[in-house]
């Protein structure tokens, strides 16, 4: 370890933050004084440097048995900057949020797990090459699974997860709240996200999940449409297993099966009554998928998941319209191809 004679100080922050350079490379650091500290949280970082978390390079106790700690000096906007940010498209947003997590599970995945207990967006950085740094360990603590409580109860009110304030010991559980706490203020318009958000702030750390990988993975999956594609069975009305959608469910689709069979007329050709069958089936399917996010194959669209219920509805419906239109045009085109190609049917009546 060094010692503070090997740092000059640049600018002075406040009493616990300091600009220094060190005297013998000649590099600009962070320097910071501790007095409420986990030295083994230190000690882990120095030890195992990780792309999201600013390297240290010294960490020393002074003659105050405060701890000194010098860091990577980290440049850049804060999340309470960018999350915002109204132009900022939600991917983007999103996309910070999952770097963030991903620098939160290698602590959560230590040997002994490293809890933050003060994430907040104002310690969370976007440096200028557009990398996302955690800051600020000063109340990060290991976590100890024989303990029954926090020693000290830090964090940040607002943000800090109710076990903080001494109803049990935080942790990994206790990031993945202040993180959801994060997501609600970041996607404010976004109806699933809000869901996900109110899973991961939920006030009984049993509700939440269970650390940074978990939740990382769920907003992936939100992130990346192949993801989001669900199984067709069960269809609308039999997932949920209650009984009273499934008898309404069971005559609507005996209902649909029977006109889409039954549709069309014996003035047309056996080639142009299939096809209207198919386009019949395949505007049914479209139209049930958009309005009950059947397959999940329509969420990506704008708007599908909005958190204002008027304008889901109103874009649900120009999809659904813009789907009958884009049918129309195909069958017209296929029955054109097969009346020119082969103009006296398919199949012989």
């Amino acid at each position: 370890m060094g010692n503070l004679s090997e740092y000059r100080e640049l600018y002075h922050y406040d009493n616990k933050r300091s600009l220094v350079r060190n005297e013998l490379t000649g590099d600009v650091r962070m320097m910071k004084i501790l007095s409420h500290y986990d030295e083994n949280v230190y000690a882990y970082l120095y030890a195992h440097p990780e792309k999201h978390i600013p390297k240290i390079y010294d960490y020393f106790k002074d003659g105050y048995g405060n701890l000194i700690v010098v860091e990577e000096f980290i440049q850049g906007n804060t999340f309470d900057v960018l999350i915002s940010d109204s132009e900022m498209p939600d991917k983007t947003k999103l996309s910070y949020f999952l770097e963030m997590l991903e620098g939160l599970a290698f602590l959560h995945n230590a040997p002994n797990p490293i809890i933050h207990r003060d994430l907040k967006p104002a310690n969370i950085m976007v440096t200028e090459k557009g990398e996302v740094k955690i800051l600020d360990y000063d109340a990060a603590k290991i976590y100890k699974p024989d303990s029954s409580g926090d020693t000290t109860y830090l964090g940040t009110d607002g943000v800090a997860a109710p076990e903080q304030y001494g109803f049990m010991q935080s942790d990994p559980r206790s990031d993945v709240y202040a993180v959801g706490r994060m997501l609600k203020d970041a996607f404010p318009d976004n109806a699933r996200i809000q869901k996900i958000a109110s899973k991961a702030s939920a006030f009984d750390p049993d509700g939440r999940y269970s650390d940074a990988r978990e939740l990382a993975d769920v907003l992936a999956r939100r992130l990346s449409p192949k993801y989001k594609l669900k199984p067709l069975i069960p269809p609308p009305g039999f997932r949920t297993g209650k009984i009273w959608k499934i008898l309404l469910a069971i005559p609507a689709y005996l209902i649909v099966i029977y006109y889409v069979l039954t549709f069309g007329s014996e003035r047309n050709t056996l080639q142009e009554r299939i096809v209207l069958k198919i386009v019949l089936g395949l505007f049914i399917f479209v139209a049930v998928d958009i309005c009950t996010s059947w397959t999940g194959l329509f969420d990506i669209l704008p708007f599908m998941s909005h958190r204002n219920r008027f304008l889901r509805y109103l874009f649900k419906l120009i999809y659904i319209i813009a789907a009958i239109l884009f049918i129309l045009f195909l069958s017209v085109f296929v029955l054109v191809v097969l009346n020119y190609f082969m103009p006296y049917g398919l199949f012989t009546d």
